[in-house]
């Protein structure tokens, strides 16, 4: 699919379909990839964790084959503590982000300066897209193989540029993340289960879609 226009409905339909079918490992690893990352500095081994685990869960049943709730925790579990160190930057700029736009919104409450909103505005947009941003990182860290995987530096740079490459998605799958991520201040419970876990989802297919055989191959093996 890099050599033609990526198709947002399949996408969406493919996502919808991943979600719904495997609706309890998405509660699950939404929730486990949160408190995983309660220590903060673990955070960003619960983001690869959950990559790994969805790439991996996407990619068997695509071949006709089904991972099972059990082995699903097993990987996450041992994904995430093989990449602790691994994922201390991406913790570490996801922490000081979110650290950042926080302290904007709270300045912004006490003060009602304009300025002080204005600044959480813009720091809440710079939290979608450091979010997307590391997801696709991570996936394109994920993806290759254990014994040549890239660094922070090297992933970030080449998602920069894949996300570079197709302008129009990146912007749109973006604004999805933002979407998701209002659950987190409109109704938490739901964000606990659903935000981290439909990110990866939605990272995992776009990204076959982009650069991989397409979301309608998972959508197809989904649909069976």
């Amino acid at each position: 699919m890099a050599d033609s226009q990526p198709s947002l409905g399949t996408v969406f339909r493919a996502v919808g379909r991943v979600c719904y079918t495997d609706a309890l490992t998405l509660a699950w690893s939404s929730a486990l990839c949160i408190i995983g990352s309660v220590p903060l500095v673990t955070t960003g081994a619960s983001v690869l964790a959950l990559t790994e685990m969805w790439l991996t869960v996407i990619d068997t049943e695509t071949d006709g084959r089904t991972l099972t709730e059990r082995r699903r925790l097993k990987l996450f579990i041992e994904t995430w503590q093989a990449n602790i160190r691994s994922g201390i930057p991406y913790g570490t700029v996801l922490v000081v982000v979110l650290g950042g736009s926080y302290t904007y919104l709270v300045l912004s409450s006490i003060s009602g300066s304009g300025l002080y909103l204005v600044w959480t505005l813009l720091s809440l947009y710079l939290v979608v897209i450091v979010i997307g941003w590391e997801f696709r990182a991570a996936s394109i860290r994920m993806r290759s193989p254990d014994s040549d995987r890239p660094g922070f530096r090297e992933a970030m740079e080449r998602g920069a540029y894949s996300l570079i490459e197709r302008p129009g998605y990146t912007v749109l799958q973006f604004v999805g993340f933002g979407g998701v991520l209002l659950l987190a201040s409109l109704f938490p419970p739901a964000f606990v289960a659903l935000g981290p876990g439909v990110i990866a989802v939605s990272e995992s297919v776009g990204f076959e879609e982009l650069f991989g055989n397409g979301a309608e191959r998972i959508r197809a093996a989904y649909a069976r």
